[in-house]
């Protein structure tokens, strides 16, 4: 009884914030909260493209005052995305970290960078560093969000919910748009700062929201097949018995099959071509 009374104050004590870094589920949520964790997880995938395409509003006034060439501004996005490419392979950590704690602090550390650190850039280089770290960053929170947009989606429904998620490239770019052509002449100087900062303060924004909504399964729970809502009871069931330790060894040997591999070649040259023509 000793011991109880005593741990038992240190256990609430640590739990005040665990809601900051333990965002399991332990089981599957009803329609409204899943939902709702669906339109969070949308919702972040536009904010992020709009913190990548940002810059693309303001191009000609950025090449204009570091006096770089069109060819190195080009260059800059390249490697951006060729660092965020590289990066998505970190995003097998999500099953240490947590997938929804990659989107949550990512947000944070993309918002950061857009409105402290690219307007405080002083030449080009400096900004084609802190490009590249948005770029970097980006690579590896865009692998978690259609991740969640899986574990949170049965089988039956997850047509749909990809659907929604493709939305982000889309309307980050209609929002890049509606937002320079109402804000550029708002009078920051220069004025491609000012987008910028927009960008950046609706980053962290979004990174709130996230922090205070934003959930996910359990690794038990969405290594289990889900076809339809009616498969909730079942699901739940087998992630009691399942060894988590067992699971986890090597995650290579896992995913190293044709129909894996090939699916990811297959969507690599398909973004390549993607990204080439935005």
């Amino acid at each position: 009884m000793t011991d109880a009374a005593i741990t038992q104050p240190v256990a609430r004590r640590r739990s005040a914030l665990s809601f900051l870094w333990q965002r399991q589920l332990d089981h599957y949520p009803d329609t409204g909260p899943r939902l709702l964790y669906l339109g969070i997880v949308v919702l972040a995938t536009i904010v992020l493209y709009y913190e990548l395409y940002v810059g693309g509003s303001v191009a000609p006034s950025i090449i204009s005052q570091y006096h770089m060439s069109f060819m190195f501004y080009v260059d800059i996005s390249v490697v951006s995305n060729a660092l965020g490419a590289f990066s998505s392979l970190i995003a097998g950590l999500a099953d240490r970290w947590g997938r929804a704690n990659l989107v949550t602090y990512g947000l944070v550390v993309t918002g950061l960078l857009i409105l402290v650190a690219i307007p405080s850039t002083s030449n080009e280089w400096t900004f084609a560093t802190v490009v590249c770290a948005v770029g970097f960053v980006e690579g590896i929170i865009l692998v978690a969000t259609p991740a969640l947009v899986r574990d949170f989606s049965p089988q039956l429904g997850r047509a749909s919910a990809m659907g929604f998620w493709t939305l982000g490239p889309v309307v980050g770019s209609l929002v890049v748009a509606e937002v320079a052509s109402h804000t550029l002449s708002a009078g920051a100087t220069p004025p491609w700062h000012g987008e910028f900062v927009i960008c950046g303060v609706v980053g962290l924004v979004m990174a709130a929201i996230a922090i205070l909504g934003l959930r996910e399964l359990s690794p038990a729970l969405r290594d289990q097949l889900m076809v339809s809502m009616r498969d909730r009871a079942l699901i739940e069931a087998r992630a009691k018995g399942l060894d988590i330790s067992e699971s986890l060894k090597r995650p290579w040997r896992q995913m190293l099959h044709l129909d894996i591999i090939g699916s990811a070649f297959a969507i690599s040259v398909f973004l390549l071509i993607y990204y080439t023509a935005v």
